[in-house]
């Protein structure tokens, strides 16, 4: 079947959008497909760290983050009681606050506009395979007349998010929830630091806030569990572990939002990384690879798959190779895991200190101390530091400090110190399982 496009992008989101836009000017033919092209609304994927902007900047797409409001993030502040800190970013780089759906229409916007890209209204219902069980496109359902059509392409791109429906013949992965996001927008709102990531560790479970325009801050808070929580349990939720915490200063935004209502709640996703290679198809953005969302870390990793894939897809002459083209998915697949290895531990290991008081106490002090320590901490989440030693390293660093902090205190704390370890192991080694080998780790020993 001869192919008129050289590549076909399932999904129309910050993935396949953002492919598109760096791909189609160098003269790929690209079929972009998604239901729906309207704005979405969504509660997370506001937050660029560091190495989300520092990507994109990369691929040459940095003025998309123009012209919509976006807001400069210079750190990170911890709260914890009456306490607080801040941590900069690494000197010359920052992150960007924005609206999730407002930059995703810049990109899309960015990609279409290129006349070697085709945008089709339509639902993806089927990928294609000729005898040889070859990926060799998709079948869809077009929006306007409900005729089912095809697509053929050497290759086809399946980045249809988190609910994606190729991930079962693409992917050995397990879906995991590990609580719920609630959000809401504070009008107005005098953050404690202006232009940073505000974590508060006061409550039993963590909540963030961040500005994503010049008048608006998200607020993300956390509620554990893998169950959608009901209305009733929501508001108790709020009014027992997070309104005493608030800070003054945020009261009256946080209580106008309350009252106005309007909250987005939205389940937290762990998946690792666990692709089946087919020829003719790649998987890319959250139907691969989800993480918790509290670091702010998934627009990292988008952004670094879609950087390491089309490094390989560049380096080809032509779309006319199936082995070559496979070869290349191979290549990807294998490099993206170190690139995005921290990404993923961090997120979930930091949800699961944040969690657990001794743990989220001993974050706070270490912290503050200040230093390097601190400096490569914040290296690590802000998607600058990929190295898996150093993340390793500040893990263990960060619980044998809590321990020896509570033994120096009084030696009755000798208990809890040792659950700090033990905690800290259990919390760390089934994600560094999944995501890492021994001779990663000890690699980046040697790279230091």
């Amino acid at each position: 079947m001869k192919s008129e496009y050289d590549i076909c992008i399932i999904g129309a989101g910050m993935a396949g959008a953002t492919i598109a836009a760096y791909l189609a000017p160098k003269g790929i033919k690209i079929a972009l497909i998604d239901h729906c092209f309207k704005e979405k609304k969504r509660i997370v994927g506001e937050l660029l760290q560091p190495g989300a902007v520092l990507s994109l900047e990369q691929m040459d797409l940095g003025h998309l983050l123009e012209g919509f409001d976006a807001q400069s993030v210079d750190g990170y502040s911890l709260l914890q009681g009456d306490e607080k800190i801040t941590i900069p970013y690494p000197k010359s780089y920052k992150g960007m606050g924005l609206h999730n759906g407002r930059f995703l229409q810049k990109i899309r916007a960015s990609a279409l506009q290129n006349e070697s890209v085709t945008q089709i209204n339509g639902k993806a219902l089927q990928l294609l395979e000729n005898e040889g069980h070859e990926i060799i496109g998709v079948s869809y359902r077009e929006s306007l007349t409900s005729e089912i059509k095809s697509i053929h392409a050497p290759l086809t791109i399946t980045s249809d998010g988190f609910f994606s429906n190729f991930r079962e013949s693409l992917s050995n992965n397990e879906k995991t929830v590990t609580s719920y996001f609630i959000g809401l927008i504070l009008k107005d709102c005098k953050m404690p630091f202006p232009k940073h990531g505000h974590v508060f560790l006061s409550g039993p479970t963590p909540f963030i806030c961040y500005p994503i325009s010049k008048h608006e801050v998200r607020l993300l808070i956390d509620f554990p569990g893998d169950q959608l929580p009901r209305k009733f349990l929501l508001q108790d939720h709020l009014d027992a572990n997070v309104t005493p915490y608030i800070p003054d200063s945020m009261r009256e935004s946080y209580e106008q939002a309350i009252e106005e209502g309007g909250f987005k709640v939205m389940p937290n996703h762990y998946m690792a990384a666990k692709p089946i290679i087919r020829k003719g198809a790649v998987m890319l953005g959250d139907a691969l690879n989800m993480r918790h969302p509290l670091t702010g870390g998934g627009l990292t990793a988008v952004f670094s798959d879609i950087q390491i894939l089309s490094a390989h897809l560049l380096a080809m002459p032509a779309f006319n190779n199936n082995d070559l083209i496979h070869e290349k998915i191979e290549a990807y697949y294998r490099d993206r895991q170190y690139a995005n290895a921290n990404l993923n531990i961090l997120a979930n290991a930091l949800y699961g200190v944040m969690s657990n008081d001794l743990l989220k106490t001993a974050v706070f002090k270490y912290l503050s101390c200040g230093g390097e320590n601190a400096q490569e901490s914040i290296a690590i989440l802000a998607g600058l530091n990929r190295n898996h030693f150093s993340l390793i390293k500040q893990f263990f660093y960060l619980a044998v400090f809590g321990a020896f902090d509570l033994v120096r205190e009084n030696i009755v704390n000798l208990p809890k110190a040792t659950k700090i370890l033990w905690d800290a192991l259990i919390i760390i080694k089934p994600l560094a399982k999944n995501e890492l080998s021994l001779t990663a780790v000890f690699s980046g020993y040697f790279k230091k």
